[in-house]
């Protein structure tokens, strides 16, 4: 990271930002070419999870090659002529979730973050036809540009 100052490694400060933000992007494999779209997901017991249907180009993608990266920043805004906000970058594995228990509580987590007006439990219909990705985390890195951050002084040696 070129802005060393303004590395964060502290994994709270990087849960922080994953529980803080609404939408993560996460780029797929796609035979050299990465293949990139966003997903709004919940942070659950230190994965991501996100809702899906059980079919389409990521779940292809996601069987050839389940290793995925990802990003998402928060507090986004510009100052004069430096941009602020909290990021987190990382890299994982992708996979289905088969359990009924935990996709229902994902599901209900999912529901709680974003206020929507779903009704618990869902009917078996609507929970068999919405899939779930879970990304377990192999690596973060967070990056942060803050007013009130403190800035090394210059090396004059």
């Amino acid at each position: 990271m070129r802005r060393t100052e303004r590395e964060m490694t502290n994994p709270d400060f990087m849960f922080r930002v994953l529980e803080d933000a609404d939408v993560v992007y996460i780029a797929m494999n796609a035979s050299g070419c990465p293949y990139l779209l966003p997903f709004n997901f919940v942070l659950h017991e230190k994965a991501l999870f996100i809702h899906c249907a059980h079919e389409g180009r990521k779940w292809d993608l996601l069987r050839a090659d389940p290793h995925v990266a990802f990003a998402t920043a928060v507090d986004i805004r510009v100052e004069k002529t430096t941009t602020r906000y909290r990021s987190v970058a990382g890299t994982g594995i992708a996979s289905r979730v088969e359990d009924s228990d935990l996709k229902d509580t994902v599901l209900r987590a999912l529901a709680k973050k974003f206020n929507a007006p779903c009704a618990f439990p869902l009917l078996k219909k609507e929970f068999d036809r919405t899939a779930l990705i879970r990304v377990s985390i192999e690596t973060m890195t967070g990056k942060h540009s803050r007013p009130e951050e403190k800035r090394p002084p210059a090396d004059n040696a």
